[in-house]
């Protein structure tokens, strides 16, 4: 995908942080979309499927509300489908540009399967409706014997393609989500991630931890929404009869509760994958908002089980939305300490932009080094003693030809020596950070 690099625009520092914090909320509304969409539409064939082999008229009508209310209509199918994730691969090729890496690749497949997948599933959707249509006149028989037989081939067709259609369906939005989850994951290593091959990337652990978890959620939020929908939106769905009532809730209860089980397994694995540059404090803390949400969640399903109350259905549904998005966080800033290197590289690259464009012969006014130092650093470092942390003279030695591994170190600091305290993140931007450390470097070859 080298020719997007064209289109690229250089960024400042806080544009490229702007643009990670669009991504996770693009993804906000993405990935609740899609997870609910692939359910209801796995949920639904299912049904349908059963239905048909006991000629149970509940389910079938079951999963024709199922292929009906989550999928709403085809604009939300393309706002909430489709263009999210061409912003998705917008913004990563502002953040991978020049990296050569094939996050952008995966992104755009998964970006061309989802289009495919929606348009199956839209085409499942509808004709069920045909298929409903057909079988309100099986009993019809007109004069002319020639129209029963034209009835007859069409609603077969029907029947035929619906099942095909929303299979199809299913089948490429499953491949769209792999491939996005496998482009996300590439995203991790943005220096070094341009040789991995289609098989092993896809089948990596880590690939398929994050699929797993996807459709842990996704089949949880499904059951969730369900009884969301059933029963609370709008006071309910009237004048439905106990025995379907049942039928509703007895699989949006299950289906909740079997998938919530699973997410803390493959959110730990998940987890275990992410490459050590990556990990910070916010990562665990927000892993860990994930899993009290879900034991919360688990008691409202036992709340559920023992009384009626609807109002319970929409608190269940919201929470296990709002674990959803603290989990896409967590992945979000997981790339953003990847790429922080990278970042600094944009940077430079904007300022030296910007400089040629306002006829300057150089940079901008380089951002002081020991003067970032005498203020961020000193407080708990000196060269030749301890303070709060280790003497440089004890640390800096494994750094010497390694500026860039100085500054990732410096934006995302993680505790290496147990005689001292985790040093916390300075927060300083990813220019003072280099300027900081070319000092510190300098001044320890003195």
């Amino acid at each position: 995908m080298e020719f997007l690099d064209k289109f690229v625009i250089p960024q400042s520092f806080e544009h490229i942080q702007l643009l990670h914090y669009l991504a996770t909320l693009v993804l906000f509304l993405f990935v609740p979309f899609i997870s609910i969409v692939f359910g209801s539409t796995i949920l639904s064939l299912f049904f349908r499927k059963k239905g048909t082999a006991e000629s149970d008229k509940g389910m079938l009508c079951y999963a024709k509300d199922l292929s009906s209310m989550f999928t709403v209509n085809k604009s939300v199918g393309i706002v909430l489908g489709i263009i999210p994730l061409l912003t998705i691969l917008i913004i990563y090729v502002q953040l991978l540009h020049s990296t050569g890496n094939l996050s952008i690749t995966y992104i755009f497949v998964s970006l061309l399967l989802i289009t495919v997948a929606l348009i199956f599933i839209y085409t499942y959707r509808y004709s069920m409706s045909f298929n409903l249509i057909f079988n309100s006149i099986q009993n019809f028989e007109p004069k002319d014997k020639s129209v029963s037989g034209e009835i007859n081939k069409f609603s077969k067709a029907s029947r035929n393609l619906s099942m095909k259609a929303g299979t199809y369906g299913v089948v490429l939005l499953l491949l769209a989500v792999w491939f996005l989850l496998a482009g996300l994951d590439l995203s991790l290593y943005p220096a070094n991630a341009n040789t991995q091959n289609l098989f092993a990337e896809l089948f990596s652990i880590s690939v398929i931890a994050r699929l797993l978890t996807f459709l842990s959620f996704a089949m949880a939020l499904t059951g969730s929404a369900i009884l969301f929908r059933f029963f609370f939106w709008e006071s309910g769905i009237k004048d439905i009869d106990e025995e379907y009532k049942t039928l509703v809730k007895k699989s949006g209860i299950k289906v909740t509760f079997y998938f919530s089980a699973l997410i803390p397994i493959f959110l730990s694995v998940n987890l275990a994958t992410f490459p050590k540059d990556t990990l910070s404090t916010s990562i665990f803390i927000y892993a860990g908002l994930v899993l009290f949400i879900l034991f919360i969640c688990y008691n409202i399903l036992y709340a559920i089980i023992k009384n009626e109350k609807s109002n319970l259905y929409s608190i269940l549904f919201m929470l296990l939305i709002i674990s959803l998005c603290f989990s896409l966080t967590k992945d979000q800033i997981a790339m953003d300490n990847a790429t922080k290197l990278q970042t600094l590289k944009l940077g430079d690259k904007y300022e030296v932009l910007m400089a040629s464009l306002m006829g300057e012969t150089k940079k901008a006014p380089k951002i002081n080094g020991e003067e970032v130092f005498k203020v961020r650093c000193t407080p708990c470092h000196s060269f030749d003693h301890k303070i709060v942390g280790p003497p440089y003279n004890e640390t800096l030695p494994k750094y010497v030809g390694k500026l860039n591994a100085l500054v990732s170190f410096i934006l995302n600091p993680k505790k290496v020596d147990a005689g001292y305290p985790p040093m916390p993140n300075p927060g300083l931007k990813p220019a003072e950070a280099k300027a900081v450390a070319k000092y510190i470097l300098e001044t320890y070859k003195k």
